[in-house]
């Protein structure tokens, strides 16, 4: 701090106590009192303020003095409220104060993106070997001259579900820059991700039942395309061979909320996973036994509908189903648009 620029910081204080001495003179003299007197008067006030306005000049040119030579010795900026010293001047403090909840706060940041990049590194890890799959299984075929197209859709289908899923893993952090809410028919969205998979359920003689799915629900229909997609291909994999496969889709209207439940009759899942079946790359019993899962299927799902503002909520019996309920709140602004 520059001796100029405190001087003009005090310049209020300074012309007040000019004032001041200059009423005790004009009293001393109203009042026929000894000049002497009021001489001895103004020189301690003036004593007195130089004092303090020289010892509050000194104490803030040692703070920011110290302050500036740490800052331009340090790499890491942010660092410099743990390096500094509490000044020992109110405004100081607050301006410290200040100071650090701002560096808190940006600190809590970085945490947040690095755990972002490595969560979405992990995930990229797992998704490359998993993708490395059905190409491994293509290459396969071409060496061994197998032209059978239908093998080989699957395949690609495969692959083309892995590419869907990480590009909806990376959006799903900012979904408000790629969704669009308006009125969906359900039945319209469930028929295209049948069409999607067409190929696994016929292939694993999956039957399909649907009731009251012409409802309709606020959403974004290529969102909520993906999140069925993702489940319905969860009850692909999951099918009890004992069984003839089944999935059948349902609808259940409150004046509150639009339910829909997507039910299999496959291997369901153990009691002790059921609680973790949302949980970023877990897959439980049945993935470790089948080696079939990345276990970001229904943990991204997780996200969309906490980002879409729905709820999504799953229950199982070993050996017995699996259902998996998506819940809409009701907008009477859109129906009624």
């Amino acid at each position: 701090m520059k001796l100029r620029t405190f001087i003009k910081e005090k310049l209020g204080a300074i012309i007040c106590t000019v004032f001041v001495l200059l009423a005790a003179r004009l009293m001393g003299y109203a009042c026929k009192i000894r000049m002497d007197y009021v001489n001895v008067l103004s020189g301690l006030i003036l004593t007195c303020v130089l004092i303090l306005f020289i010892s509050e000049f000194l104490k803030k040119r040692r703070f920011y003095r110290e302050f500036k030579t740490i800052l331009d010795e340090l790499d890491q900026k942010y660092l410099i409220t743990e390096m500094t010293l509490s000044p020992n001047f109110e405004e100081g403090k607050i301006w410290m104060d200040a100071l650090c909840e701002i560096d808190r706060s940006m600190l809590e940041r970085i945490h947040q993106m690095e755990t972002t990049v490595k969560d979405f590194k992990e995930y990229l890890e797992l998704w490359i070997h998993e993708i490395k799959v059905p190409i491994a299984a293509l290459k396969l075929m071409n060496y061994n001259g197998n032209t059978d197209a239908k093998k080989q859709k699957i395949q690609i289908d495969r692959m083309n579900d892995y590419v869907e899923q990480i590009l909806f893993y990376a959006r799903a952090d900012a979904p408000e820059k790629d969704y669009l809410l308006n009125a969906c028919k359900l039945d319209t969205v469930i028929n295209s991700v049948l069409q999607q998979q067409k190929d696994l359920l016929i292939g694993n003689h999956v039957s399909i039942k649907k009731e009251q799915t012409e409802l309709t629900v606020i959403t974004d229909s290529k969102w909520l395309t993906f999140m069925i997609g993702q489940i319905v291909n969860n009850s692909i994999k999951y099918i009890d061979i004992q069984k003839t496969p089944e999935i059948s889709f349902s609808v259940a209207e409150t004046q509150e909320e639009t339910v829909l439940t997507i039910r299999d009759n496959g291997i369901g899942i153990d009691e002790k996973d059921i609680d973790r079946v949302f949980d970023k790359t877990f897959t439980g019993e049945n993935g470790r036994k089948g080696n079939v899962s990345t276990g970001m299927g229904l943990y991204i799902c997780k996200r969309l509908c906490e980002k879409l503002g729905h709820q999504i909520d799953i229950a199982s019996i070993k050996g017995e189903y699996t259902a998996v309920s998506m819940h809409f709140g009701r907008n009477e602004f859109y129906f009624h648009a």
